[in-house]
């Protein structure tokens, strides 16, 4: 079960973007995108379409804040073999995919607070303040007593009465149906009405009258039993959700759901009341365990049922550290997530809220959200989890789950890397090659080489390959007319972009010691970072861009098999500074020659 093909239009920054790659369920999908690109866009038109029968869009969110332009989003849910494209726009009653999902975006509940210190003689400071309102959970629930008494339900069975199982225990007790519970009623509703009823009951009265042994009368209705639930959809819904959430199957399920059946007959309000305020107990002992655990300063978050709400409130930002206001946050704000999404499916976004967390606290901010969806893969469910992020995993080791589904939203369609360049890189690193050849590869193209050399013969073993680039002159060629495209914003090859930028800095540093007897030594010395150390040791000046610079080509330049290469390095491309320091980096380079 997936997501394909998520299109979101005209929504702040966003005028239109599709992501193509899969959206998988019960998984952690990370979409990586740098700043400046949308990410907050993506999560405001959720936002704006959770809870709503359209998309309720305000005039500062729209693109370009042009009224015209009417925020629209499509997806295609691929479930069980079988596509159906689900869409939301602006026109009223438009949303499908509310009918399918519940949505809820986390995003972080910080803001500033302006004051006014007033100074001798009248003058005012402005200043300003981080603050947290205290955080509204949910409505609070008021405690109901269950309606249900086993002896009653006994009474009115029948001979056989002793079978029925203690749904107190097996349904009332269970944590997942407790939380399926609300989905629930969608099914009893409709199966309590008299027609369907008399369906139930007479499968009931097949038992409760039948004249033999219990465990034959068991076996008597266990075709009945299976038949009911084939031809009454609701009752085949609802029996899942007991199997799913319980130990409970077959003519014990149905048993179990004649009972509850029966009681929301007799007693809906009640049942109803009393399964929201076991829920609303499960949500609150969850949020009060959580911030004991992280109760580890002096100054604690407090749990509080007032103004009829269930509330936390945050100490003040200041007298706690960073990292734990924001998982504190990311837990009570997960915890709303919990109570709000009741449907068998969900799309949870969470946006941003802990990209600046340190090691041990991104590690509990992902321990919630693999909780989280844990609880739904064992209660059936669905949850697609969108974790939005300025942090590529591939670089750095922030998001360690281990089946996350990471998606690159920078388009890397149009900036791929040649057959030829891919080949020449990978060769590096594989098995196969000559190792006088990957030798050659690595002094002569991947690093700067001021001599002359000629291994084009060596490079047509390698199959695909531009064998000219053995020669010098040609390979440089090829990269300067990919820099210019870069440069120019065209389509580039983004390998090439890393082989130019390397290729640059480490000429501008050979050209400053290129003169003295032992010069040619940095041919020999192997890596940047040891060449740059080289010549600084004999005099260069050594800009700190240029060590900076060796996160972008030192991984493009380094081909690893199991993962995405190319993607990854166009996201960082992409963005402003760094473009703006190759730039300067190549042009400087190409002036000095």
């Amino acid at each position: 079960m997936s997501i394909n093909n998520l299109k979101i239009e005209n929504v702040r920054g966003l005028d239109r973007l599709i992501i193509s790659s899969k959206i998988l369920k019960n998984r952690p999908n990370i979409l990586v995108a740098p700043n400046g690109f949308g990410k907050t866009s993506i999560a405001t038109a959720f936002k704006c379409a959770a809870d709503q029968t359209s998309i309720k869009l305000e005039d500062e969110e729209r693109h370009d804040h042009d009224n015209n332009k009417k925020a629209t989003i499509e997806l295609e849910l691929e479930e069980n073999g079988s596509l159906s494209i689900l869409s939301a726009t602006e026109q009223a009653r438009s949303n499908d995919i509310r009918k399918h999902f519940d949505i809820h975006v986390v995003s972080d509940l910080r803001k500033l607070k302006a004051t006014t210190q007033w100074l001798p003689g009248g003058h005012g400071k402005p200043k300003a303040k981080m603050v947290i309102d205290p955080i509204v959970i949910c409505k609070k629930v008021n405690r109901a007593n269950s309606p249900y008494k086993i002896s009653e339900s006994r009474r009115t069975f029948g001979q056989h009465k002793k079978v029925l199982p203690n749904i107190e225990v097996s349904l009332f007790q269970s944590h997942d149906f407790v939380m399926r519970s609300p989905e629930c009623w969608q099914y009893i509703d409709e199966l309590i009405k008299t027609r369907k009823w008399n369906q139930i009951e007479n499968v009931r009265n097949q038992l409760s009258n039948y004249s033999g042994s219990t465990d034959d009368g068991l076996l008597h209705i266990a075709t009945a039993v299976n038949d009911l639930f084939d031809n009454l959809q609701e009752a085949k819904e609802l029996l899942s959700i007991i199997e799913a959430t319980t130990k409970l199957c077959g003519v014990e399920a149905f048993l179990s759901f004649w009972q509850m059946l029966t009681l929301a007959r007799n007693s809906r309000d009640a049942l109803n009341n009393h399964l929201e305020w076991l829920r609303y107990s499960e949500i609150k002992q969850s949020l009060k365990d959580g911030l004991n655990d992280l109760n580890t300063s002096w100054k604690t978050p407090s749990l509080k049922e007032t103004k009829g709400n269930l509330v936390v409130v945050m100490p003040d930002p200041t007298h706690i550290s960073n990292g734990q206001r924001d998982v504190l946050l990311l837990l009570s704000l997960l915890h709303i997530a919990r109570y709000n999404l009741v449907k068998s499916r969900a799309i949870l976004i969470v946006d941003e809220v802990f990209d600046y967390l340190d090691d041990a606290n991104l590690t509990v901010a992902q321990y919630y959200i693999s909780q989280l969806i844990e609880d739904y893969k064992r209660q059936g469910r669905s949850i697609y989890t969108i974790i939005l992020t300025h942090l590529n995993p591939t670089f750095f080791r922030n998001y360690v789950f281990s089946n996350q589904n990471t998606i690159y939203l920078e388009n890397g369609t149009a900036y791929d890397s040649i057959d030829a360049m891919k080949k020449l890189i990978g060769a590096r690193s594989q098995d196969g090659y000559d190792e006088a050849l990957k030798k050659n590869i690595s002094k002569y193209l991947v690093h700067y080489y001021s001599g002359d050399y000629d291994f084009t013969e060596s490079l047509k073993s390698i199959s695909g390959m531009r064998s000219s680039w053995g020669k010098r002159g040609k390979f440089q060629g090829f990269l300067r007319d990919e820099f210019v495209k870069y440069s120019g914003n065209q389509p580039y090859d983004p390998l090439a972009i890393c082989a130019v930028t390397r290729r640059s800095i480490e000429e501008l540093a050979f050209g400053q010691i290129s003169e003295q007897p032992d010069a040619n030594d940095f041919f020999n010395t192997h890596k940047t970072s040891p060449k740059l150390d080289w010549a600084v040791q004999r005099g260069a000046a050594i800009p700190e861009t240029h060590y900076l610079l060796r996160v972008i080509f030192d991984d493009g330049l380094h081909w690893n098999i199991n993962r995405d290469n190319t993607i990854p390095i166009v996201a960082k491309l992409a963005n402003p500074i760094i473009k703006k320091m190759i730039i300067e980096v190549v042009n400087k380079c190409m002036e000095s020659e």
